[in-house]
C-alpha cells in the first residue's frame, strides 16, 4: 500500500514547538500532499513554520482556522494544557474529525479527552523522539524515522488503524498499549531519567556552593553526555512531572533506594556485592546497543 497518511485531507497541528514542526516537516519531505495548519499563540513561531514550508497557514486565533477542512487534530502543547485546548476546540470539529496528540503522559489524561471531544474520537500517541531544543525552528526533518510511536487506546478500531498508518508513512514502528501501562513505563524509562539528569545538576550547583568552586568548570564529556537531558524545557516537564506525579514518584522511591544501596556498598567497601551491582548494571545498559 502506498502512502496515504492515514487517509487524512486537511491537518491541523496546535503548537509549533519541536515536535509540532518535525511532524509538519517530515509530512512534506515523506510526499504529504494535504493541506497543513498550525496555531500557536506565538506569532514568530508561525512566521517561522510558514518561512521553512513546514506549514500552509498558521493561526493565532481559533475562530479563524478552516475547521469544515480539518479531519485531524494534532495536539502538540505541554500535557497539563490539553484539556482547556480539548475544551476550547470541540464544538468546531467535524463529527468525523481525528484528535490525536504527540504528549508523553497518557492514563487518566486519555479518558477525559475521550470523553470531552465526543462525538470527534481522540487517539493518544506518543512518539518516541525529540531533541533537548525547543521551537519549530529547531525542528528535524525524518525526526520520527526508524523510531517507535505508542498508541495507547483499550481497543483497536478504523480510527486507531487511521493513526497508525499516519505514523507508519512517516517511517515510525507502531506499537499498542493500554494509557496507564504507558505511564508506568515511561516514568521508568523517560520520566525517571530526566529527573536525574535535573537533580545531578542541582547537586553540583550546591556542591559548588559548598566549596566555593564552580565545578561547571570541570565537566568532562560524560557528565555532559549524561545530563544532556537537563537543558530541556523546564515548562514542558514540569507539566510532565506533575501529570504523571504518582509513577514519577514511584520510580524515584526507586531509584532513591538503589542509591541508597550503592552508597551502603561503598560505606561498608562491600566489594563484591559492589562488581555484582556494576557488572549487572554493566550488562544491562550494553545489551541496549
Amino acid at each position: 500500500m502506498g502512502k496515504d497518511f492515514g487517509g487524512f485531507k486537511s491537518i491541523l497541528i496546535i503548537g509549533l514547538g519541536l515536535i509540532g514542526g518535525s511532524v509538519a516537516l517530515s509530512l512534506r519531505k515523506e510526499g504529504y500532499r494535504g493541506k497543513i495548519y498550525g496555531f500557536d499563540l506565538n506569532e514568530y513561531r508561525i512566521k517561522k513554520a510558514v518561512e521553512m514550508g513546514a506549514i500552509d497557514k498558521g493561526f493565532t486565533d481559533i475562530e479563524s482556522i478552516p475547521w469544515d477542512e480539518i479531519d485531524l487534530v494534532i495536539l502538540s502543547t505541554p500535557v497539563k494544557t490539553f484539556l482547556t485546548i480539548a475544551e476550547n476546540i470541540k464544538r468546531y470539529l467535524r463529527k468525523d474529525t481525528v484528535v490525536t496528540d504527540v504528549g508523553s503522559v497518557k492514563g487518566e489524561l486519555v479518558k477525559k479527552l475521550e470523553e470531552i471531544l465526543k462525538p470527534a474520537v481522540f487517539i493518544g500517541a506518543h512518539p518516541i523522539a525529540g531533541t533537548e531544543k525547543e521551537g519549530v525552528e529547531n525542528a528535524v526533518v525524518g525526526l520520527f524515522k526508524g523510531k517507535k510511536v505508542i498508541l495507547t487506546v483499550d481497543h483497536q478500531d478504523e480510527h486507531t488503524e487511521r493513526i497508525k498508518k499516519f505514523w507508519e508513512d512517516l517511517g515510525s514502528k507502531v506499537e499498542i498499549m493500554d494509557p496507564f501501562v504507558h505511564d508506568f513505563v515511561f516514568a521508568a524509562v523517560s520520566h525517571l531519567p530526566h529527573a536525574v539528569a535535573f537533580a545531578l545538576v542541582d547537586a553540583l550547583i550546591e556542591l559548588s556552593k559548598e566549596r566555593d568552586i564552580d565545578l561547571f568548570l570541570y565537566p568532562g564529556a560524560g557528565f555532559k553526555d549524561f545530563t544532556r537531558i537537563a537543558a530541556s524545557s523546564p515548562v514542558v516537564w514540569k507539566d510532565i512531572f506533575i501529570e504523571n506525579k504518582e509513577e514519577v514518584l514511584h520510580t524515584i522511591d526507586q531509584f532513591i533506594k538503589s542509591m541508597e544501596k550503592l552508597k551502603d556498598y561503598i560505606k561498608n567497601e562491600d566489594e563484591k556485592k559492589l562488581i555484582d551491582l556494576l557488572s549487572e548494571s554493566r550488562e544491562r545498559r550494553l545489551s541496549l546497543d
